[in-house]
């Protein structure tokens, strides 16, 4: 099955994330479900079950140290780089303005440290994708719409959980399913 672990938004800061995507329909850019809105911790992909059994055994044995905390949804940014964009996501920060408290990077640092043995670690990179581009043909309009909400606020949010979810291809774009749900300090 194709995998992926992630925190999904909060169902109260959608609306505010497809008035953004809005701006973005007719540049060639297909804009993410708004239920499917969440961040990516970490890029599974295809595993075999004795794998996401694994998996689940090792997420379990983390999460039991992680208690729930809050970060802030904010930024515009893409991806890979303004030369050649593929992605358009949003970022997270720590909640406070110091950031000293937990973030969502720290986790996703915490998942790729725990998943080593299994996976290759990545650069941490919390970001939630608003839209895949299709083709360049807009990219000016694209860098301008990211520039113009590069400090844009979306709100806080709270982490208590994150999901090891199932991704299933379909013609209509892709579908989600939860394979299980990790309660943060649990």
């Amino acid at each position: 099955m194709r995998c992926f672990i992630a925190a999904d938004l909060d169902p109260a800061l959608r609306q505010k994330v497809v008035e953004l995507q809005k701006e973005l329909v007719g540049l060639d850019a297909k804009l993410a479900k708004p239920e499917n809105l969440h961040f990516t911790l970490k890029f599974i992909g295809e595993a075999s079950e004795g794998t996401v059994n694994k998996v689940k055994d090792l997420l379990g044995k983390l999460v039991a140290e992680w208690e729930p905390f809050e970060i802030g949804i904010s930024s515009i940014g893409v991806f890979p780089s303004e030369k050649f964009i593929r992605i358009v996501w949003i970022g997270a920060k720590p909640h406070s303005p110091k950031g000293t408290e937990p973030s969502l990077f720290n986790l996703q640092s915490a998942i790729n440290q725990a998943l080593a043995e299994l996976f290759k670690k990545e650069k941490p990179s919390p970001h939630l994708t608003i839209a895949r581009i299709r083709s360049q043909k807009y990219i000016d309009e694209i860098i301008k719409f990211a520039k113009k909400h590069e400090n844009t606020w979306i709100g806080n949010m709270r982490i208590d959980r994150i999901k090891l979810k199932k991704s299933t291809a379909t013609n209509k774009g892709p579908v989600y399913e939860d394979v299980e749900i990790f309660e943060l300090g649990q």
